[in-house]
């Protein structure tokens, strides 16, 4: 959905579910050494990228549930307030760089269930409410719901053509 888009709760958890599964079908086509040893030329593996999308639709939890998005990531508001993505990212991708497979998959997995039941327990009004009802601190009319669908199953899409990208340099070598 854009934002000239006629809103519905329905729809925005029908993308999510049909995103998030198309993700996951495309992630077990890999195998652990695709998911973790080749990088980008940022040096990101795959997992790498998993782990940034958890933390991102981390940041919608905490978004929903009103609290400070930057905090709930790990950022330092001196980071978070920086707007500065490519800074964020690289601190997101240094602090979870050690994680084991294993634990970035089960984290994703829980951070999206989380979020997908807050949906489920909200209003399609709420949805529609403006971002900064729920970042205080913010300024910004744009309805939540945008910023759902852009750190969840649009996330995920923008993301899965660099992931095969790295996936195929294992494959080739």
């Amino acid at each position: 959905m854009s934002q000239d888009t006629v809103f519905s709760k329905t729809e925005l958890l029908r993308q999510m579910e049909e995103g998030w599964e198309s993700f996951q079908n495309y992630i077990r086509t890999l195998n652990t050494q695709q998911l973790t040893i080749p990088t980008d030329e940022a040096g990101w593996t795959v997992k790498d990228h998993i782990m940034h999308l958890a933390v991102w639709e981390k940041g919608i939890d905490a978004l929903l549930n009103k609290e400070p998005r930057g905090a709930a990531m790990g950022l330092e508001d001196s980071v978070w307030l920086s707007d500065n993505y490519d800074v964020m990212n690289a601190v997101i991708q240094q602090q979870h760089a050690a994680k084991s497979l294993d634990e970035v998959l089960r984290i994703f997995s829980e951070v999206h269930e989380r979020v997908r039941a807050k949906i489920e327990s909200m209003s399609e009004e709420d949805l529609k409410r403006p971002y900064r009802e729920y970042q205080t601190d913010a300024d910004r009319d744009e309805p939540v719901w945008g910023w759902i669908e852009g750190n969840t199953y649009e996330h995920y899409a923008e993301h899965q053509p660099w992931i095969a990208d790295i996936a195929n340099k294992a494959a080739a070598s």
